[in-house]
């Protein structure tokens, strides 16, 4: 017989292929992060620049030239508008190289993403496949409740993670009501700094790559987009937040 879905049945979501970080890597994906956005945004500011000198020249030169106060600064808002029009073209290729760059190092995090999503995820990895994993699930395949309980204490004295993850492999196999040892808690002591380190550093990749779009975005325009701008200064809030979190518990 062969087994198909029902239109009610939804297959299971897998990340995109990617390579899973650990957190060296993730903390050099941030500097690399930073330093796109640094170049990115100096960039635009050296844009912004030449065209504010622009527009006052022009206002300046109009005034010179006998015009009243608002036909100079309306000769000033035409120039800016055809130098922003101008410097745009020039410096599409290299603002989105370095925009392209940005969105390959948030986008190439997506494993990691989904593999540091919780300290009972990251757990789950740990050891998967050794021999020290399986002779683990082996010997605690038949435990009862204290042998079990005892192997978790022993898992987070001695910070044993791929003891640990072995005990919480078992616990998820039981029913809420039976586990002895919350499998939570057991992955928080083992692992749980680690992926909130893990978690504030793809959070201040993502957030690097939008601040540049936004940045981009705006200069593009020549408008402020105070929605663009509370949404990007939120999620500064929170991973800053959650980075402090993450030092205060290690």
């Amino acid at each position: 017989m062969t087994a198909t879905l029902s239109p009610d049945d939804t297959p299971p979501t897998l990340p995109a292929a990617g390579t899973l970080y650990g957190l060296p890597e993730l903390a050099e994906a941030v500097a690399a992060a930073i330093r796109l956005e640094e170049r990115h945004r100096a960039m635009i500011d050296r844009l912004e620049a030449a065209i504010l000198k622009q527009a006052q020249d022009a206002a300046d030169s109009a005034r010179r030239a006998g015009f009243g106060k608002l036909d100079a600064q309306n000769a000033g808002t035409k120039m800016a508008a055809k130098a922003r029009n101008d410097l745009r073209a020039a410096s599409d290729d290299d603002r989105w190289a370095i925009l392209r760059q940005l969105d390959a190092l948030a986008s190439g995090l997506s494993a990691s993403d989904v593999l540091w999503a919780s300290p009972v995820v990251a757990l789950a990895r740990a050891g998967m496949g050794s021999d020290k994993r399986t002779n683990h699930m082996a010997q605690l395949s038949g435990a009862g409740p204290a042998e079990l309980r005892t192997a978790a204490a022993l898992a987070a004295a001695t910070l044993d993670r791929v003891l640990g993850a072995s005990v919480a492999a078992l616990l998820d196999r039981m029913p809420a009501k039976q586990r002895i040892v919350s499998p939570q808690e057991l992955a928080d002591r083992l692992i749980g700094d680690d992926v909130r380190q893990a978690r504030a550093a793809i959070a201040a990749v993502k957030q690097a790559h939008q601040r540049a779009l936004n940045a981009d975005r705006e200069f593009a325009s020549g408008r402020r987009n105070a929605t663009a701008r509370i949404a990007s200064a939120l999620a500064d809030r929170d991973a800053a937040q959650n980075a402090g979190a993450a030092v205060e518990a290690g």
